[in-house]
């Protein structure tokens, strides 16, 4: 998709649609769809991740899993039925993750697994995956922007 800037928040939800309907539309995989989000904190990752969650019918409320680092939502009327929204920041030590079934996350073709600062795990991010690297930026005026690069990596 390469990289677009937004000015807002809807803007950047709206360049999550447009990568959701476009991950709907790919031929099936053998494990789940990842998304890893890379950014500095207020850069836009979950934001992002309910403008996802949006394309994909969800209506529950999206917060960033800090302290419980995995929420689910069910995904209606898909090929896909969960979507996974991870949050990482506190993990120290990608091992910590395999309490959290990361394997049996990550090889179920029938998951979207969201990871907000994937970067801690980048060795065992399963290929391929899309990732989504923010920059936020602030003018001299006091205007913000994101720079949003996404990525195919295979």
């Amino acid at each position: 998709m390469g990289v677009k800037t937004t000015k807002t928040t809807k803007e950047t939800q709206k360049l999550a649609e447009t990568l959701a309907k476009e991950i709907l539309s790919l031929e099936d995989q053998p494990g789940a769809c990842v998304v890893a989000l890379v950014g500095d904190l207020g850069a836009g990752k979950t934001s992002f991740v309910q403008g996802f969650a949006k394309a994909l019918g969800i209506k529950e409320k999206i917060t960033s899993p800090t302290f419980t680092i995995v929420k689910k939502f069910e995904i209606r009327n898909s090929k896909f039925e969960t979507l996974i929204h991870m949050d990482i920041y506190r993990i120290d030590n990608f091992k910590e993750l395999k309490g959290l079934d990361w394997d049996g996350i990550v090889s179920n073709a029938k998951n979207v697994v969201l990871i907000e600062w994937a970067e801690k795990i980048e060795k065992i991010l399963p290929r391929p995956y899309f990732l989504v690297n923010f920059e936020h930026s602030q003018t001299i005026y006091g205007e913000h922007s994101r720079t949003i690069d996404i990525t195919l990596v295979k």
